[in-house]
């Protein structure tokens, strides 16, 4: 996913008032960076233990370079949210990615 706020800052006000900020999913980097971001969020996903759904926020400077921000364990389902951005620009449907999720983890409890 790749943030442009408007106002060229990604504060609050960019964040939750739709249309302030243009989302490209998927977003417009090269296929190897891309795989070095992807690759980025599932090491640190895994080097936290983190359980079935995270989402890493990262930046890719000028030079391709990928630099971790931050992750996190509950990723938003609002209109704004990436993460359902996301799901859709990977061609799934959101309701059926949180029905597995749901039955993986009923699965795992019993």
């Amino acid at each position: 996913m790749e943030i442009v706020p408007a106002s060229g800052v990604f504060d609050y006000t960019a964040r939750y008032t739709p249309g302030l900020t243009e989302y490209h999913a998927p977003a417009r980097v090269s296929d190897e960076v891309a795989g070095r971001a992807a690759a980025l969020a599932v090491r640190v996903h895994e080097a936290l233990g983190l359980a079935d759904l995270s989402r890493t926020d990262a930046i890719v400077s000028p030079d391709g370079e990928v630099h971790f921000l931050e992750v996190n364990v509950s990723p938003g389902l609002t209109e704004t949210s990436m993460f359902p951005m996301s799901v859709e620009a990977a061609g799934y449907e959101l309701g059926e990615v949180l029905a597995r999720l749901l039955a993986g983890r009923a699965r795992s409890t019993r």
